[in-house]
């Protein structure tokens, strides 16, 4: 198994929300190995700016374990395992007010099969700090009779490279280093990729095609590019940039292929990434396809940020979107259920965001951030949820010091039923406000609340 060398590298993020929570994003693509392995490289990056970081000595430390957990998909067994802790060190937390990005890969060789990898990421010192992902990965042998193509790999940038054993970058004179979030457009315009090409004697004259394109979430081409090389090796590295600041926002696939011009036989191999491009108008081809959830946000999400989603929303779905959502199974089928939940929702359809669901998801940040106990994340705390299901207050009155009662706190909405309030207490002393009373005739009612939060 390849030794994995620890390197730090730090790049301002790409991603559009930079008050998003502790979020792990990842890639995998194999190459060849040997005779009878293959070679996968998995990609992960996370933002160390949501890290806790700790005053020691002369500067501030903070520190990330990672684990990689690969297993056979038919009997469950454990074929490859790695976990280290990573430090981190900063002289100054001012460096962290906006987002930075960590990004590293981890080797392993392993034989052609269907296999589950596991990938965490977690805060040493705030456990709560954390993200994790699984996915199924079918890993195809690479024969020596045809062309092969590895899998591409989307990258943040290549340069010519002279060979360094200590940078785990490096890779056939180039410095290859990755992009695990696969998203592209606003902050990173251009996209960079890499591959290999094997089994290249097997095409009989000493030329062929390369072609290269991208093609939209609905299959339309938008980016196509085609080159004559002449054979050199058995096998080649092929990489190459694309200009992606044009392209609208959505989800993309790019195809490459070899092209043995004697015979027009085609070898190809795809992958889908992402474009972020706020300042330009969506695709109307895209937008007009009904229930497409590739040209949506949608297809970017994990398992487990869907699940998480899907927590989010009991507030406002109803019993019987939970049951069913309950009994699902895949990401796909779960995808699906929280596309359509949002989409019976949008109160705006002709506009390419979800108005509903940015508003919704505003305030459970907005709830995570301002309510958050040491016991319950702010969205799970009775204040949390009232601002998530009704909004910001139109007033509050705040007794945090009064002589003869515990803290607590009057929200008024007059927008709402005529005018409602709601009253929370802290009868713990640990900021933990409870709803005691409100005039929401869907709410908890008790006219004689005071007595809740009496000093003793």
């Amino acid at each position: 198994m390849k030794k994995v060398l620890l390197v730090f590298f730090f790049t301002v993020a790409v991603m559009a929300q930079q008050s998003s929570p502790f979020r792990l994003s990842f890639d995998v693509s194999s190459f060849r190995g040997d005779q009878s392995s293959n070679y996968i490289e998995l990609y992960y990056s996370f933002d160390v700016s949501k890290l806790t970081y700790q005053k020691a000595d002369s500067a501030f430390r903070s520190e990330v374990i990672v684990s990689i957990i690969v297993k056979r998909s038919k009997d469950d067994s454990i074929v490859g395992y790695q976990a280290w802790r990573m430090p981190f060190s900063l002289r100054d937390t001012s460096l962290l007010t906006g987002s930075r990005t960590y990004f590293d890969l981890a080797g392993f060789m392993l034989k052609p099969d269907i296999y589950r990898i596991y990938i965490s990421a977690r805060d040493a010192s705030n456990l709560s700090v954390s993200d994790s992902a699984s996915f199924v990965y079918d890993l195809n042998p690479i024969s020596g009779d045809q062309v092969m193509l590895s899998d591409i790999e989307f990258c943040s940038s290549i340069l010519p490279s002279e060979k360094d054993s200590t940078n785990k970058f490096y890779k056939n004179t180039y410095e290859v280093k990755p992009n695990p979030s696969k998203l592209y457009g606003l902050h990173q315009p251009a996209l960079f990729y890499y591959l290999e090409a094997y089994n290249l004697n097997t095409i009989i004259p000493d030329q062929y095609l390369t072609r290269t394109i991208v093609t939209n979430a609905v299959g339309k081409e938008v980016i196509n590019h085609e080159k004559a090389k002449r054979r050199t090796y058995e096998s080649s590295v092929e990489v190459g940039i694309l200009k992606v600041h044009t392209l609208r926002s959505g989800v993309y696939t790019l195809t490459y292929s070899i092209i043995d011009t004697s015979n027009n036989k085609q070898y190809s191999t795809s992958k889908r990434f992402f474009i972020y491009n706020p300042s330009l108008p969506t695709d109307t081809l895209v937008a007009a396809h009904s229930g497409n959830i590739d040209a949506t946000v949608f297809a970017t999400l994990s398992e487990e940020e869907i699940d998480k989603e899907m927590q989010y929303i009991r507030y406002i779905a109803n019993k019987e979107e939970l049951d069913q959502y309950s009994k699902l199974k895949g990401v796909d089928a779960k995808r699906r259920a929280l596309f359509q939940f949002w989409e019976n929702r949008d109160e705006d359809p002709e506009t390419p965001n979800n108005e509903s669901r940015q508003e919704y998801l505003r305030r459970i940040e907005y709830a995570n951030t301002q309510y958050r106990t040491g016991f319950r994340d702010g969205w799970r705390t009775d204040r949390g949820r009232v601002y998530i299901v009704y909004g910001p207050p139109d007033d509050i009155e705040r007794h945090a010091n009064e002589t003869d009662t515990k803290p607590y706190e009057i929200w008024s909405y007059n927008s709402i039923q005529g005018g409602v309030i709601f009253v929370f207490g802290d009868r713990t002393g640990f900021s933990d406000y409870i709803l005691l009373h409100s005039t929401h005739r869907n709410e908890i009612r008790d006219d004689n609340w005071q007595r809740q939060i009496q000093a003793n």
